[in-house]
Formats: C-alpha cells, sequence, structure tokens
C-alpha cells in the first residue's frame, strides 16, 4: 500500500523485516526483487508521487569545487528518482574498470566483473531491455557492421535505452497493491539510531515537512538514497557517532565522482549520410540503440590513461523544426502536458516540410537521422578518484534542519592527459577509417593549461560510500554492507570504487539486486527462481 506521512498518525513505531532508504532506480530494483515474497517491507520516499519545489529544495548544496549543475539538474527527490527524468540509458562497466591499475591510484574493486554477469542481465530485464551482447550480437540484429578502426585501439559497440525510463509508471501499482509492503511519502529520515555497540541500526525516524513523524524498526536497513544524499545522511547521524555512521575512518563523501564530459571537436565527414549511418539511433522492436566508441583495455593499458568513450552529437540548432519536434518527443514521453508542448508541436508542424527525411528514415528505415547537423564530437571520461573530491556538511541547515551538502568536485590532469591521448586516437582512426576528419579543440592539446572550463558533469554521483574488502580503505565491503554493520547496506553508486566510462544506471541496479538476493538468504527466504 501507500500512504503519505501528512496524512498519517503514527504513534507507534511502524515494524518490518526490510526497510529501504529511497525509491529511486536501485530502491525500486530491490521493491521488484522482495515484493514477491513474505517479508514485511517499508520503502520510505523523502518526496512525494509527483514533482515538488518544496522536497527539491532539500536538495540545494554549496559548490566549492569544480562548478556542479548536477546537485539540481541531476536528482529529484520524488518517488522514481531521478529515474523521473533521466533518459533511460543502460551501459555495463567493462573488465578493466573492476581491475587495480598501478597507473590509477585507488581502483580495483573488491568483485571481479564476471562476478555481476547474472546480475547485469537481471538488471536488463529490470530495465526492459534486451540481454544480448554490445556489440557482436547487435551487429546482427541491427544490420550494420563497425567502420573501420584499429580494433585494438577503439571500439564501437552500442548502448541500450529502456522503453519506460520512469520506473515508477511501472512499479506504482505493485507498490500500491501490496499486501505486505508499504510505501510512505514525504518521509525523509532525520535521526538513524544505533544499537548500545554501534553495530546494529535499531531505527530510523522520519519527517515530512509539514511537521508529521514516525519512527520505522526493521531487521535490515538498505541506504538507496543516491551518490550524494547516501553521504549527507550518513554524516548528518553523528550524534552516537562523532564521525557520522560508518565514517570512523574518515572516508564517508571522500572520492566523489561523476563523469567529466565535453567536446572534443567537429567531425568534416566525408560523406555525411554515412556518417549518419555509422553513428546515429538505431531502432528496433521496440527499443533505441546508440552508438559509443571506446578506448579499448589494450590502449589504456598503452597509453596509462583512463576509461574514455566518444559520440557524435548532431546539432541541428536550437531553432530547428527537428529540434522542436525532439523536444515534443521528450516531453510526451514524460507526460509533460501543458502550453509549452503545444508551442513547440506548432512550431514543429509549421515547418513539417523539414521534417520529411527524419520521419521516413525513424519509421521506414528504423534509424534516426538529422537533417544538415554538425557533427560534435564528444567525450565521456573516467574521473580519477581522489580523496579530496568530497562531500561534507555545511552549518547552514534545510527546512528539515539537516546540514545542506557541500560539494568540491576535483578533477585531476589526469583527466586532461586522457581526453588529449583518446582525441590523437580518434583524430588518426577515423581518418584512418575514411570517415573524415576531427577538427580538434585547442584544449585538447597537452600544453593547454586552463581545460577546466571546458568540461562539464554529467548528473552521474558515484564514490562516496566506496567498496573496499578492507575497512581502512572502504566504507562498505564486498557485499555492499557497511563496514562493522550487520544490518545496513548501501544500494547506489555511492559504493563504485572507479566509475569507468559508462553510465552508472546499469550496475547500480545490478548491484541492488545482488543485496536482495542477500537479504533473501540471510532472512531465510527462498533464493531467486
Amino acid at each position: 500500500m501507500i500512504q503519505d506521512l501528512e496524512q498519517l498518525d503514527a504513534a507507534a513505531p511502524i515494524e518490518c523485516d526490510v526497510c529501504v532508504i529511497g525509491t529511486g532506480a536501485a530502491g525500486l530494483a530491490i521493491a521488484n526483487e522482495l515484493l514477491d515474497t513474505n517479508l514485511r517491507l517499508v520503502f520510505l520516499e523523502g518526496g512525494g508521487a509527483d514533482h515538488e519545489p518544496a522536497s527539491q529544495d532539500l536538495y540545494q548544496s554549496v559548490i566549492t569545487g569544480h562548478p556542479f549543475a548536477g546537485h539540481m539538474t541531476g536528482r529529484f527527490r520524488v518517488l522514481g528518482g531521478s529515474t523521473t527524468r533521466w533518459g533511460g540509458q543502460a551501459l555495463r562497466l567493462t573488465p578493466i574498470d573492476f581491475q587495480p591499475r598501478d597507473w590509477v591510484p585507488h581502483s580495483g574493486w573488491p568483485i571481479r566483473y564476471d562476478q555481476l554477469h547474472d546480475y547485469y542481465l537481471r538488471a536488463s530485464r529490470f530495465l526492459e531491455v534486451d540481454e544480448l551482447d554490445f556489440d557482436r550480437d547487435l551487429f546482427r540484429l541491427l544490420g550494420t557492421q563497425p567502420p573501420g578502426f584499429d580494433a585494438a585501439r577503439v571500439h564501437y559497440h552500442f548502448s541500450k535505452w529502456s522503453p519506460r525510463p520512469d520506473l515508477r509508471l511501472a512499479h506504482r501499482a505493485k507498490l500500491a497493491a501490496s499486501t505486505r509492503a508499504t510505501l510512505l511519502l514525504h518521509a525523509n529520515v532525520t535521526r538513524i539510531r544505533l544499537s548500545g555497540d554501534h553495530r546494529h541500526v535499531d531505527e530510523v525516524t522520519v519527517r515530512s515537512l509539514g511537521g508529521r513523524s514516525a519512527t520505522v524498526r526493521a531487521k535490515q536497513f538498505v541506504l538507496c538514497a543516491g551518490g550524494i544524499e547516501t553521504a549527507r545522511i550518513l554524516l548528518a547521524n553523528n550524534t552516537q557517532q562523532p564521525a557520522g555512521i560508518g565514517n570512523g575512518r574518515d572516508l564517508v563523501g571522500r572520492f566523489f565522482q561523476d563523469h567529466p564530459g565535453a567536446q572534443i571537436g567537429v567531425l568534416r565527414a566525408t560523406n555525411p549520410n554515412d556518417a549518419q549511418r555509422l553513428f546515429h539511433l538505431f531502432y528496433r522492436a521496440g527499443l533505441k540503440y546508440s552508438v559509443r566508441f571506446s578506448a579499448t583495455e589494450q590502449l589504456q593499458r598503452e597509453q596509462r590513461i583512463l576509461n574514455i568513450s566518444g559520440l557524435i552529437g548532431f546539432d541541428t540548432g536550437p531553432g530547428s523544426a527537428y529540434d522542436a519536434a525532439k523536444e515534443v518527443y521528450g516531453m510526451l514521453r514524460r507526460r509533460e502536458i501543458g502550453a509549452a508542448l503545444a508551442r513547440k508541436a506548432l512550431f514543429a508542424l509549421s515547418r513539417a516540410p523539414s521534417l520529411f527525411r527524419p520521419i521516413y528514415h525513424y519509421y521506414i528505415r528504423r534509424r534516426g537521422y538529422s537533417p544538415d547537423p554538425v557533427f560534435r564530437v564528444l567525450g565521456t571520461c573516467e574521473q580519477e578518484p581522489h580523496p579530496d573530491s568530497r562531500i561534507t556538511l555545511v552549518t547552514e541547515t534545510d527546512a528539515l534542519g539537516i546540514p545542506r551538502s557541500q560539494i568540491h568536485w576535483r578533477l585531476t590532469d589526469a583527466v586532461h592527459r586522457t581526453f588529449c591521448a583518446y582525441a590523437r586516437t580518434l583524430k588518426t582512426e577515423f581518418a584512418r577509417a575514411g570517415i573524415g576528419e576531427i577538427e580538434l579543440q585547442e584544449w585538447t592539446d597537452e600544453g593547454y593549461t586552463d581545460w577546466r572550463p571546458h568540461i562539464g558533469d554529467q548528473l552521474h554521483h558515484m564514490g562516496t560510500t566506496r567498496m573496499h574488502e578492507s575497512p581502512e580503505y572502504g566504507v562498505v565491503d564486498a557485499d555492499c554492507r557497511v563496514h562493522g554493520m550487520d544490518n545496513l547496506s548501501i544500494g547506489s553508486s555511492a559504493v563504485f570504487p572507479t566509475s569507468g566510462h559508462s553510465n552508472p544506471t546499469l550496475t547500480l541496479i545490478a548491484l541492488s539486486i545482488r543485496i536482495a538476493d542477500r537479504l533473501r538468504k540471510e532472512l531465510g527466504v527462498a533464493p531467486y527462481p
């Protein structure tokens, strides 16, 4: 069932087996795994069923490092979390991302890539994308072949997109119909009370902006609040552990990562239609696929660079009918019905002849096509984990009295060196393949010192409660359980030790499903079928 704390008079503590804090991708993945069991479940969501400015304001943060827009535009305090506004891109990490690399300090995961294989398949089913390989299988399905890149240097592959990215639409009804699970809206965690020996969470207190409160007691708690808010919650609960929960070694909030993104250059295509055929969107059986070209493991090792990938952005300009049509499509998918949608639709329809070719490609050829675009070469880079890139708290508090987050996003020279080496490689490989000439941005020269203003974040918040087998170097263990505690786990990309180049959502869902399997076992429930 679904209840709203604003209308709830909860005098007695709410008792359950598992309490999940947060209902974004991680929390809903756990719900999907446990709703069919006999466990008593409580899901706590700080926002409401729809977006609300007052709830969103609780995310306001102080920015002291590199500019970071994603503290507000990349996370949303609402049922479904950031999945209510994301595009739905699903891409795995790669094997090298899990390995220690002597040129990447603090690299290496305590689990191997192959240990997530089955969980990646289940995460794909959860997002309703196919379970095919991201290259060979999809070449056959999509009827295409990679360009003539040196396969030892550049890997041409695909990224998949969920057909229903707003996960609340698929899972709200299941939660509402459940007789053993309770979704509590407007339930913001304000206190976590530990046992006397600090090894066990006894209960959490939640409060609404209207002042109502409740207490939840559970056998197991899973914190699924995202890469920034997870650290904030742990740090703010410092009455029993002065540095914050799980922060005995000053690691909570450190190693904060995003994916540094930038325009590398502009492609002057030898044959623009061929370039669109190679790099534009593919559509099959209701699913969308986009093209990535990534630095291979061999190139990373030879050049001693971070993981990085690229794509082609087809820029038709903000005043084009095609751009307006794309905005209309996105607004319809997000169900943003209103005057803005009507204006965009009328503008696109008034210039309908210019949309004929894109419509033909989409409906007949099942391909994307942009009329007369600028081919922008865009890069998404791994960030070198660094302890001084971090989340801390400031004295200013939000409407609930919780200290606000301070975000210090720190980019090291390894990011610039990686972009430079990758840009040179792409320039060579695009020319070798006969695709065209890439005019590189000036900042991609290694002698260019003022490169940071060209880099932006990509709304991927990772690393603040990193995974490590030792509590000396990590906040959670290989099972995503907070070191030194027996019933507090973290389901989030906050546990990523390193980030690779891939969007984090598919991996964080895989890890969350893995947590759900462990909880089934520990609570004596039948294993996943």
